[in-house]
């Protein structure tokens, strides 16, 4: 499969999560299994976020390797700002597997959540905007 397909396939897995994750902070989140579902689907959009954007930068010439590598340079050709809000979500998902099963970690790490959505579907919509077209075709 060449880079390209690659790119494109990651784009649809990564819309497909953020609206399954979307869909998730639209139910209240008073039970359990709400908040260990959207947990699951935020961490899924992270990975998506990082492996998207890794690719996005590959098919401009660009080739990290890492996580952190990628949110750097996603900042220094300026498709990402807000450094902050970029490493408190490496940060946060990093430390999700660590203190799953704490109930206060999981209602805090909600609230982190739906703080993260509008950077990363702002993230998603430029990528699409971008790839999607004559670009990446």
């Amino acid at each position: 499969m060449n880079n390209n397909r690659k790119l494109l396939d990651s784009l649809e897995n990564f819309r497909k999560a953020f609206d399954k994750l979307d869909a998730a902070l639209k139910i209240p989140r008073n039970r359990e299994l709400v908040l260990e579902g959207t947990v699951q689907r935020f961490e899924t959009v992270v990975e998506l976020v990082w492996k998207t954007l890794k690719r996005g930068l590959k098919f401009e010439g660009i080739h990290p390797k890492t996580p952190r590598e990628t949110m750097k340079k996603g900042f220094s050709t300026g498709w990402l700002s807000d450094e902050i809000v970029w490493q408190e979500l490496l940060d946060n998902r990093n430390s999700s597997s660590h203190e799953y099963l704490d109930e206060s970690f999981l209602d805090e790490y909600y609230d982190d959540i739906v703080r993260f959505h509008t950077p990363i579907k702002e993230l998603l919509e430029f990528l699409e905007v971008r790839f999607k077209g004559e670009n990446c075709a």
